[in-house]
């Protein structure tokens, strides 16, 4: 079953959000966090780094009584630490951690719970979790992503509207595309319209 993700936990228009984890949760949607460390050392979640936005240990609180998937994109590598020292704090287990910067992580560190970011197509994947996107090129192929999963890779991807200016009948295209290449899970702005898609039921 294809898992979906709401990037940088949008939900009513606000990104990053608390109120996204109840909503998101109760209907099988996961979420995508931005997380970065404030002047107080405090790790906190937006995408920019403006020293504001909600705590991430106030959103661990929330995940608490929720099943709710993470993906939590780590945007400085001084958080990690962190981040690892509030999960454990409130024992959750259902989160990948994932950067774009090729940060180091200690060996302490689960390697399952660590997802690899792929721009293009790359035969030297050491980790089972991929965090992909086609910014550079289109390079996803059925045969690419049948090979991967031959390797028991689970393969996460960026929808369209998350990395380029498009219409909707863009996105619903992509979709599809996505879909029928067989990948595991989408990060969309349009989390819910992507259930309906999978479902059939968008009008």
């Amino acid at each position: 079953m294809l898992e979906i993700f709401s990037h940088r936990a949008i939900f009513n228009g606000v990104e990053n959000s608390l109120e996204s984890i109840s909503h998101y949760g109760r209907i099988g949607i996961g979420i995508e966090l931005d997380l970065r460390c404030n002047n107080n050392n405090q790790v906190y979640a937006s995408h920019d780094a403006t020293n504001e936005g909600d705590l991430f240990e106030e959103i661990c609180k929330k995940c608490e009584k929720s099943e709710i998937k993470m993906a939590l994109h780590i945007k400085e590598s001084k958080t990690i630490n962190s981040v690892i020292k509030i999960l454990k704090k409130f024992s959750l287990e259902n989160y990948f951690l994932f950067d774009t910067e090729n940060f180091e992580y200690d060996k302490s560190i689960e390697d399952a719970k660590i997802a690899e970011y792929v721009s293009k197509n790359d035969k030297d994947l050491k980790r089972a979790i991929l965090w992909c996107d086609e910014i550079q090129s289109k390079w996803y192929t059925k045969e690419i992503i049948t090979n991967l999963h031959q390797k028991n890779k689970v393969i996460y991807v960026m929808s369209l509207e998350v990395i380029e200016k498009c219409d909707e009948e863009s996105v619903y295209s992509e979709w599809e595309r996505l879909i029928n290449l067989g990948v595991d899970g989408i990060c969309t702005k349009y989390p819910e319209k992507l259930m309906k898609f999978v479902k059939g039921d968008l009008n």
